[in-house]
Order: structure tokens, then C-alpha cells, then sequence
């Protein structure tokens, strides 16, 4: 379908205007200086993280934060009308200036009921991760009976964009139809089958793994169970995941050696209700993160969809079998809507469009390694880059009688023994909070042992240790 720059017509449709808070948005919008691209040899997430622990450490994650509004749009037609993108499908493409283009789909509403949805994909691009700019309308459904799921992945690092949806089934009792729509160029869009590609339900997330060339979805399906409160599905069934990946988009395979049934499903430390309704998984670093959105019928809403519980951060080796460590967090914060979304990375941050809003954290930032007293723990070995070593950590000054913090690293060899010249008492870090934080011993930088397999013990007290990266290419270029 040809695409054309949306009109003054299909704004009023797609778009709406901001209230007053978020008027001066783009003016606002935070000017931020450009940070040179990092690559991550660490992160600090897990007890197996830490080698040879002494004292009492800690292992926090940290919520979503509020960074901003998503500014007004330029290159519009003459209304200037704010576009308030898609929370529920949104994908962007690095590119060679800096900027991300966005590709994204909205739903209006088609049956009084609200239970049909029209759609539209749309193209764009972000300099900042704050700004909308340069929107075209480039596809809009076919008929059918579309409900409002969907999401977006690019295939490898330079293929095609999918468009992945929902429909409802006939029969009912097939669970609802996933259809795919490919592009070459973002622009012409086409169906890749007369047929679905496979049926459950229609909450999900995707993401294309680089590390293992294939589609990966963490797909909502039901599992027989009698729940303590009734809701839209009733009392005899809840919600719980699948996984499922493909190579192509079209031909999909369900894994089963995963748990209980091949299912995800919520164990004895959970509450008897809960369920698990969405997961969006994305890379981060040597591993996988995911935005889990817990769910639970509520007393108060028989027969009905209850509200939400809140979300979680689980993480995995591989996207398939996934670890629950920091359940006690609400890993949205205050945000509105659960991530839908790989992570923008832009100068120093992770960006998430959610509504109208942008939602993030710094760099590497979702969990770490802390203590409050003293205490160390060694890394696991890796091989030392040839560029200095940063240092993801919070190191607060304190204040009066409690000026405590403070981070040591020491440099070892294979046989891990300490190397001459960079011990501890050389390499000590106060009062820094950043996300690149140079590690120098006496001036020396240990790049004269790039190539050489080393780790770090580290030292600290009353600081938080996030990961471990040098300067090197972006590691979500072509993500």
C-alpha cells in the first residue's frame, strides 16, 4: 500500500491533544549531550554473579522512572496537532546520525462495543528519544474482526520489519488468530499468509534473538485451575505463558520442556490468585530481561476483568526458562501500562515510550549487585578490552558522621592471583554515581594486558554495583 503523509483527517482519528501539562513538551523536552557507544563485559544481577562473597551483599532491582513527555511532532500538516504513540506496539531502528526510526500501530475502536479494532502502522523517527518527527501513515488494516494486540520486530540486523496482530477466531473455541505482515523497507507492507500462523490468546510479547536467529514470543494461554475469584474467563481457568519461536515468522514452535504442562506458570511463594497475563523480553547484556505483568481477579469485580497486580523484572540465559529474583518490586513504578517495547538506547539512558510518556533508567541500571557494610566479591574472568575499563556503580557521599562509601577494584590474572601494580589500595572510588565510571590505579588504565583473561575483586561498603563495560560499539546497534 502506497504511504502518504498523514492527513488532517486521519489525525483526528490517530491523534489527540495533550493536555495542558504536556503542552510545552517538546520545548522541554531535556537537551542531552551524546555519550559515545559502550559495550557491556558485565552485569551484576544475581547471587551466580558474584564469586567468592564476603559480608552480607544485596541484590536490588530498580523500577521505571517518569523522564518526560513525548514532545510535539515537526513536519506535520498545519494543525501541528501532538501525536500520542502507541503503547501497546512500538519498535525503532538505530541509525547512522543517532536518531531511531519508529515504527508504530494505532487502534481506534470500530464497533460501538469496543471489542473490534481498526489499525494503522505508522513510520517516524526520534533525534532524542523525546521528539516525533517526520510521521507518515504507511499501512491500514485489511477487514476483519482485529482485536488491539500486536507488536513489531525486525528480523536479523538488516531484514525485513514484521507486524505481528490479532483477530478474533471462527470458531470462538480455536483461542484467537495471530497474523504476520512483512516489509522490506518499512514503507509496502504485505500479509505473509491467507491464515493465521497460530491461535491462543492475544496478549504477548516479541522480540527477533540475535544469539539465536529466530522470533520469540511469551505468549498468554489458559491452563485448567480453580481460582479463588471469578472473572471474564470465569472461576475454572487462569492465565499463564507459553513460549514459542520461529525462524521465520511463519512456522512456530511451542516449548514444552519449560515447566509444569510447558507452561510459565506462578509457584508456591506466589498468592493463590495470581496469573501471569504479558511478558516483553529484550536483550541486556549477556542475558535477557523481561517486563512480566502480573494479574488477579478481584472480589470486587465479579464475573468481570479485574485490575492488574502490577509488573516484574524476570531474567534468563536463554528467553526460554526465566528466573523471578526481585518480586517484592513494582518494576513499572508509576507508570500507566506495562512495557510493550524493546529498550531506545540513547546517550547513556533506556527509553520506553509509554502513552504519551517516556519511562527509563540509566544504562544498565535495571539491577546490581550492593551491601551496606563491608564486602567484596570477585567477577567471573573476561577478557580484557583494549580501552579502559567503566564502572556501572553508586557511590553516595554520605553526609555529617556517615560519609561511608566507597568501592575498591582490584585487577587479577587467569590463576587469580593479584597483578602487580593494581591492587586495591590503588584503585579507590568515592563519592561517584555514574554509569561509566573509569577504573585507573595510580594513573594506569590496564590496557597494556588487552587480550589477557582477568577479573575484578571488588571491594565496597554502602554502594551499589551495577555491571562492567568499555568503550566500544553500541550493543543495541541493529536491535
Amino acid at each position: 500500500m502506497a504511504y502518504r503523509i498523514i492527513s488532517s483527517a486521519l489525525l483526528t482519528a490517530v491523534c489527540v491533544i495533550f493536555c495542558a501539562r504536556s503542552c510545552l513538551a517538546a520545548d522541554l523536552a531535556p537537551a542531552r549531550q551524546r555519550e559515545a557507544p559502550i559495550q557491556p563485559l558485565l552485569v551484576f544481577l544475581e547471587p551466580d554473579d558474584a564469586r567468592d562473597p564476603v559480608g552480607l551483599l544485596s541484590f536490588q532491582a530498580n523500577p521505571l522512572k517518569l523522564l518526560g513527555n513525548i514532545g510535539s511532532p515537526t513536519h506535520l500538516p498545519e494543525n501541528r496537532l501532538r501525536l500520542v504513540p502507541p503503547s501497546r506496539t512500538l519498535l525503532s531502528l538505530p541509525q547512522p546520525d543517532g536518531s531511531r526510526l519508529i515504527f508504530g500501530c494505532t487502534h481506534q475502536p470500530a464497533t460501538p462495543d469496543g471489542k473490534t479494532y481498526q489499525w494503522t502502522i505508522y513510520r517516524g523517527r526520534t533525534p532524542d528519544g523525546y521528539r516525533l518527527t517526520e510521521i507518515e501513515e504507511v499501512y491500514r488494516n485489511p477487514a476483519g474482526p482485529w482485536l488491539i494486540e500486536s507488536s513489531m520486530a525486525r528480523q536479523g540486523r538488516d531484514g525485513p520489519l514484521f507486524f505481528f496482530t490479532w483477530s478474533r477466531s471462527v470458531p470462538a473455541e480455536l483461542g484467537h488468530a495471530l497474523w504476520v505482515f512483512s516489509s522490506e523497507d518499512g514503507r509496502d507492507w504485505k500479509p505473509l499468509s491467507e491464515k493465521p500462523v497460530y491461535h491462543d490468546h492475544d496478549a504477548f510479547g516479541l522480540m527477533w534473538d540475535m544469539r539465536t536467529d529466530r522470533f520469540l514470543t511469551c505468549q498468554v494461554t489458559y491452563q485448567a485451575w480453580r481460582k479463588p475469584f471469578s472473572d471474564n474467563l470465569g472461576q475454572d481457568q487462569r492465565r499463564v505463558l507459553s513460549i514459542r519461536t520461529s525462524p521465520d515468522g511463519l512456522n512456530w514452535q511451542k516449548h514444552t520442556d519449560i515447566g509444569q504442562e510447558g507452561l510459565v506458570i506462578p509457584d508456591a511463594q506466589d498468592p493463590p490468585e495470581l496469573e501471569f497475563y504479558r511478558m516483553q523480553p529484550f536483550h541486556y547484556a549477556d542475558r535477557y530481561i523481561a517486563m512480566a505483568d502480573l494479574y488477579a481477579a478481584s472480589p470486587l469485580t465479579p464475573a468481570r476483568h479485574g485490575p492488574h497486580l502490577g509488573c516484574e523484572w524476570w531474567v534468563s540465559s536463554d528467553a526460554i526458562r526465566w528466573r523471578r529474583p526481585w518480586r517484592t518490586l513494582n518494576a513499572q513504578g508509576e507508570a500507566p501500562y506495562p512495557v510493550k517495547m524493546e529498550p531506545m538506547w540513547f546517550d547513556g539512558h533506556m527509553l520506553f515510550w509509554i502513552e504519551d510518556t517516556v519511562w527509563g533508567l540509566p544504562e544498565f541500571r535495571i539491577a546490581s549487585i550492593g551491601a551496606r557494610a563491608n564486602a567484596a566479591f570477585s567477577t567471573r574472568p573476561f577478557k580484557m578490552p583494549g580501552t579502559p575499563l567503566l564502572l556501572n556503580a553508586s557511590i553516595p557521599a554520605g553526609a555529617g558522621l556517615f560519609r561511608q562509601a566507597y568501592v575498591q577494584a582490584e585487577l587479577r590474572d587467569a590463576a587469580g592471583q593479584t597483578i602487580p601494580g593494581y591492587e586495591r589500595e590503588h584503585c579507590l572510588l568515592q563519592n561517584a554515581d555514574g554509569t561509566r565510571i573509569p577504573l585507573r590505579w595510580n594513573g594506569r588504565d590496564a590496557t597494556e594486558r588487552a587480550g589477557e583473561e582477568v577479573s575484578l575483586r571488588l571491594y565496597f561498603r554502602d554502594a551499589r554495583i551495577y555491571g562492567l563495560a568499555c568503550q566500544g560499539p553500541d550493543p543495541a546497534k541493529g536491535r
